[in-house]
């Protein structure tokens, strides 16, 4: 039993940590959870009159440590939610990007993603740390 609980607890503690970061130069200085699950979950696409676009990692571990931490989802039930919106006509489905993709992606201005903070690149920024 105490064995179990050690690797629960060196587990937890030896997994990066998951930041929000964007582009230096962007717009956006700081987001709040709550914006950046409504940013995720597509209900809304502006912060404080900023548009924001919002990118997906193809790596399946951090995805999921981000759905079920920031988002408060688990993976079934973000799928669920997403295969609605897609089914209703409301939102296409987001594609997930690889670790290129998304360096190329935050050059743009005002592009948003996830990633495990030691993986923090000096052209990006965070704006949110839990």
């Amino acid at each position: 039993m105490k064995l179990i609980l050690f690797l629960f607890i060196f587990t937890s503690i030896i997994q990066a940590k998951i930041v929000i970061v964007t582009n230096k130069n962007s717009d956006i200085s700081s987001l709040s959870k709550e914006s950046i699950k409504y940013l995720y979950l597509a209900k809304v696409n502006k912060i404080n009159n900023i548009k924001i676009k919002p990118l997906l990692s193809k790596n399946k571990e951090l995805h999921k440590r981000f759905i079920n931490n920031i988002i408060d989802k688990d993976i079934l039930q973000y799928s669920s939610y997403w295969a609605r919106l897609v089914f209703t006509g409301r939102e296409p489905i987001p594609r997930r990007l690889s670790s290129e993709e998304i360096k190329q992606k935050l050059n743009e201005k005002n592009t948003i993603i996830y990633i495990d903070k030691k993986n923090i690149n000096k052209n990006w920024k965070i704006i949110y740390e839990k």
